[in-house]
């Protein structure tokens, strides 16, 4: 009798909450009436805007018009307030604390500039508000730069993207499987911390993957240059089998013009760590069996289309509306935009209402989704990991500028080129065993 009481009293008592489980499951949470908002801010002017802010900045526009047909977030229609990076650290620390603080944005995507992003970052925890990166490249920003090392730890602020660290590292990656019987390097980069940094990642990776490699030469213009001649002369007298350059904007279109005239393409490769969008801006001119570097997997024509669905959608419908192919930082607004989505619809999955920005922030870490890039996970410090895409340009039949030469391309997944959470990118290549 005993049992059967037991027993039967703990089998009704299951019943019932299995039954408060059903109902809450059926019951539709109520969600807030009014918009999500977002605030997306990237460079709408100045010298950044043309190859990275507009870009960025269209496709966030495009994937809110899209997802709100779709209904929404979880039926809350989406209002994109587009802001402009333009003005310098302080003055986006101050639309920062604007953004959070007075108009009260549901999530903050955006910055272009490191520097913007060192500064701004942090703020998420001080202020208490949301705030995805959606470019900017520093390795800096999750490995810190103090002795000894400490990763910084942000509970509101993430980045959806991984760091110039796979760019470089690709970079030499492909040159000792490709071009193994090279004797020389040299090095051409913007005198400001990317392109150092990224000299400084590409000169590690090269010294432990082919050892025999010299350095014959690094020049450093200032940004925005307009006259590389004597850079490019230089260049010449050097005579390096291969030419690093991390050059970006116009910076690059400048270059690469003047470097053609003086016929620097025919006596060296040059390596371009985020050369993607270069050969489309140049147009059919753009020299032939030159290394491209994509960001990333992010380009118009990788995932294969009839591979990778997704990657046919979005370069379709990108270049309907804007008569040009996606360039990588599309790729990275996309990404961006579905790591604050798909956190949302996780967290909301979870707890039944709409999600605090801690319960968003939580779904956040260890997402894995899909973009038209491929998969893109954010691991538990914050920071997105990618594999990388890197190519030798090759004029192709039906395009009007060269692509990536089908043969002669190479994605190196992400492990190969991310340095494990806790160490920084630098003391992880010192430690490779080759």
């Amino acid at each position: 009798d005993f049992v059967k009481t037991v027993v039967g009293g703990a089998a009704g008592t299951a019943l019932i909450a299995s039954s408060k489980r059903s109902a809450r499951a059926k019951a539709k949470p109520k969600y807030p009436k009014g918009p999500v908002r977002i605030a997306v801010v990237s460079f709408l002017t100045g010298a950044a805007a043309a190859p990275f802010g507009i870009p960025g900045n269209n496709t966030f526009k495009m994937l809110a018009e899209i997802t709100n047909k779709k209904g929404g977030i979880l039926g809350r229609e989406i209002e994109i307030l587009a802001y402009d990076e333009a003005g310098g650290v302080d003055s986006q620390v101050k639309l920062c604390r604007k953004l959070i603080l007075d108009e009260k944005v549901d999530v903050i995507l955006g910055y272009i500039s490191s520097a913007d992003c060192k500064a701004v970052l942090p703020l998420s925890d001080e202020l208490g508000g949301l705030i995805i990166a959606y470019d900017c490249g520093t390795h800096v920003l999750m490995e810190g730069n103090k002795t000894p090392f400490k990763v910084p730890k942000y509970q509101l602020g993430f980045r959806s993207k991984a760091h110039l660290g796979i760019d470089n590292i690709g970079l030499a990656l492909f040159i000792k499987k490709y071009m193994p019987n090279i004797k020389t390097i040299a090095g051409i980069n913007q005198d400001y911390a990317w392109g150092r940094d990224s000299w400084r990642v590409f000169e590690a990776a090269m010294k432990k993957l082919m050892p025999h490699v010299k350095v014959v030469g690094t020049w450093w213009p200032p940004l925005f240059t307009t006259d590389y001649t004597a850079h490019i002369s230089a260049l010449l007298g050097a005579k390096p089998d291969i030419v690093h350059t991390s050059f970006w904007g116009g910076d690059t279109v400048t270059f690469t013009k003047q470097a053609m005239a003086m016929g620097l393409f025919e006596k060296t490769t040059v390596a371009y760590s985020r050369g993607e969008p270069y050969p489309q801006e140049i147009g059919k001119d753009f020299p032939e069996n030159q290394i491209i570097c994509c960001a990333g997997t992010h380009y118009f024509l990788y995932p294969p289309h009839d591979k990778w669905p997704l990657n046919k959608w979005f370069v379709s419908e990108y270049y309907k509306r804007y008569d040009k192919y996606p360039t990588y930082p599309c790729y990275h607004a996309y990404q961006a935009f579905f790591t604050y989505k798909t956190a949302v619809e996780k967290a909301a999955a979870l707890v039944g209402r709409w999600p605090t920005l801690e319960e968003i922030s939580k779904a956040a870490v260890g997402l894995s989704i899909e973009t038209p890039s491929g998969h893109l996970m954010i691991r538990e410090d914050h920071n997105g990991i990618e594999d990388v895409l890197v190519g030798f340009t090759k004029r192709v039949s039906g395009h009007k500028f060269p692509i990536l030469d089908p043969e002669r391309m190479e994605v190196f997944p992400a492990h190969q080129v991310n340095a494990p959470v806790g160490v920084r990118t630098l003391d992880w290549i010192k430690g490779w065993k080759v």
